[in-house]
């Protein structure tokens, strides 16, 4: 005969979810379904009218009058992963979840026991083959900034055996722009992500290598912490040395002493970047799109890649203001 009993005692014993059911104010095991068993290897008899914390299997679990109490309280008690241990000794990963309610006006408990043991050997998988990929990604960024530094080493020795001031000149720019990338590779391996980077600390080493260039200028900066994406930071990068070394080479000539300020801001999730000098300034009829110069054509060419605008102004020196979204 169909009864609403026997629909509960139904979903009770084909739950793939194990079940125990205690007596509230003892702990002892009123009943356990047949999930439960078979995932503990227990038999029904070794389980039914025994505390729950005398079966070994719930040994991991804190069943004191703390517990209780907080049973009492909250009439909920959850634990995301915990291990339960089988007649075999084998640990077995569960979330256990209990809640007290009422039956004939007497408090049970209800445990409700899942096995996430699958769920937590895929995420472990996950991490460590994780862990894998950061290795290899380390370990190529390191290959990477050591090929580097080799190129950079052997384009210093070409150019000391080289006549052509123009031919070092070359060489020169060559060795500063391999230089800033092997900056942004350094701090990426030193950082806690592979993917951003605090753009002031790359600018920092740009400015202290191009400093090297002349002893007569004087580079000043104002660059606050700002982290941007690592493909953002190598055009920042590369624009910054462009600039630095054509204010330090032309904007000074004859050795002349001068100043290059560096300014970096984010206004309203946008950065301003601006290179200012007090060398000679730029001739008057001065136009970055018609200027045969491969620098300043891949300053410009940069800028796009970033969506941004730049702007060239001339008086008392150079100021160059580039603009672009964060």
């Amino acid at each position: 005969m169909y009864s609403v009993e026997n629909q509960y005692r139904r979903l009770f014993e084909s739950a793939k979810d194990g079940i125990l059911i205690l007596n509230a104010d003892t702990g002892k095991i009123l009943d356990v379904n047949p999930y439960l068993i078979e995932m503990l290897g227990y038999s029904k008899n070794r389980i039914l009218k025994k505390n729950i914390w005398d079966i070994s299997a719930f040994k991991n679990i804190d069943y004191s009058k703390k517990l209780y109490k907080e049973l009492q309280e909250k009439e909920y008690v959850r634990y995301e992963d915990i291990p339960l241990e089988a007649s075999d000794g084998s640990l077995i990963d569960v979330e256990f979840v209990s809640n007290v309610y009422l039956v004939n006006n007497e408090k049970v408990i209800q445990c409700n026991v899942r096995d996430i043991t699958k769920r937590k050997q895929k995420e472990r998988t996950m991490v460590e083959e994780i862990k894998e990929k950061e290795a290899l990604i380390t370990e190529i960024q390191h290959r990477t900034i050591n090929s580097l530094t080799i190129i950079v080493s052997l384009i210093k020795l070409r150019g000391a055996t080289v006549d052509s001031d123009e031919t070092k000149l070359v060489l020169e720019d060559l060795r500063t722009k391999i230089n800033s990338i092997t900056d942004l590779y350094s701090l990426l391996s030193k950082s806690n992500t592979f993917f951003e980077v605090k753009v002031n600390m790359y600018c920092d080493k740009i400015i202290e290598r191009m400093s090297e260039l002349s002893s007569n200028i004087v580079i000043n900066k104002n660059i606050p912490e700002i982290i941007v994406a690592n493909k953002k930071a190598a055009l920042i990068g590369m624009i910054l040395v462009e600039l630095l070394f054509n204010a330090i080479k032309y904007a000074f000539p004859d050795s002349k002493k001068g100043v290059i300020d560096i300014t970096l801001e984010n206004i309203n999730d946008r950065i301003s970047f601006i290179v200012q000098d007090n060398g000679i300034g730029l001739p008057d009829n001065f136009d970055i799109t018609k200027l045969k110069s491969l620098g300043l054509d891949l300053v410009n060419i940069m800028v796009s890649q970033l969506d941004g605008k730049i702007a060239f102004f001339s008086g008392k020196g150079t100021k160059i203001i580039i603009e672009f979204p964060i």
